[in-house]
């Protein structure tokens, strides 16, 4: 049939900002790695950087006694709510609204981030930085971050 009348089309509910560097983490496997590897405790504090729609936060919900969920897309926010409302995990959630490189930190226990590329970089030195020190971080970054990350001197990935 001529004039595209086969094309697929787009059934994703929402478009996601790429510039934003949005990408959602979908994969089950994966959401329960990050969590397995926080090795989270029932009296935690979660600050998960970039919840998107919530497919790992509703996961860390279910371990401790609250998220820190820290977003900049106010569409985002608006989906992660509506997806606990009326959920005992309502009352464990605490939303973020904005860019998380200048927002003040809260007090948390535990990081836990599918991290945009963009702000792979300032995010590891904010952290660093961050007091009072928390317990661990487990965060997901695009390859090319990783590799430079751990590239020893001398390599040319080394910067």
């Amino acid at each position: 049939m001529k004039g595209g009348g086969d094309k697929k089309k787009n059934t994703q509910a929402m478009q996601f900002n790429h510039a934003l560097g949005q990408h959602i983490l979908k994969n089950p496997l994966i959401v329960q790695a990050l969590v397995d590897k926080s090795a989270l405790r029932n009296t935690d504090t979660v600050l998960e950087i970039g919840p998107g729609t919530g497919n790992m936060t509703v996961k860390m919900l279910d371990k401790v006694k609250k998220v820190i969920a820290c977003e900049l897309d106010p569409r985002m926010v608006a989906e992660l709510q509506k997806r606990v409302q009326g959920t005992p995990f309502q009352s464990k959630l605490q939303m973020v609204v904005g860019d998380v490189i200048k927002t003040d930190l809260p007090f948390f226990d535990v990081c836990v981030a599918n991290v945009p590329y963009q702000i792979s970089s300032p995010l590891v030195f904010k952290l660093l930085l961050h007091r009072p020190f928390f317990r661990c971080a487990v965060l997901m970054f695009q390859r090319e971050f990783a590799q430079r990350l751990v590239a020893q001197p001398g390599d040319k990935l080394y910067c």
